[in-house]
């Protein structure tokens, strides 16, 4: 459950791929679209998921108060910090382009999901 999400800080944009919801996406070299973020900044988390190039996600302003859904890389800790890393996800700790806030939730390991806030 998202805690004092703004639900004016969603953005409607265009996939480059299939995302699933959880992932940091950045700016598309194509206009309108998104793509997945590495480990670099990035606009935001997608709400919902896409099956293909060119259909419409819904995604979280990483600028967003409250908590956002992330998809970890690994194991994170509930209360621990966490970090940008490759394909959408974050790590735990920090040292990453993008560090982030504190997990609100755990992570289990590699692919799952977990609340956290974008410390920003």
């Amino acid at each position: 459950m998202l805690i004092s999400h703004d639900p004016t800080n969603l953005l409607t944009v265009r996939a480059s791929g299939a995302y699933a919801p959880g992932l940091r996406v950045k700016w598309s070299s194509t206009p309108g679209r998104v793509e997945l973020a590495d480990d670099e900044a990035c606009i935001g988390v997608t709400k919902t998921r896409s099956y293909a190039t060119g259909e419409r996600i819904v995604v979280y302003d990483i600028k967003s108060c409250g908590s956002l859904p992330f998809t970890a890389a690994g194991p994170i800790a509930r209360g621990a910090g966490f970090t940008s890393t490759t394909g959408g996800k974050v790590a735990s700790g920090a040292g990453g382009n993008e560090d982030y806030g504190i997990a609100m939730t755990a992570a289990g390991g590699d692919g799952a999901q977990f609340e956290g806030t974008s410390g920003r």
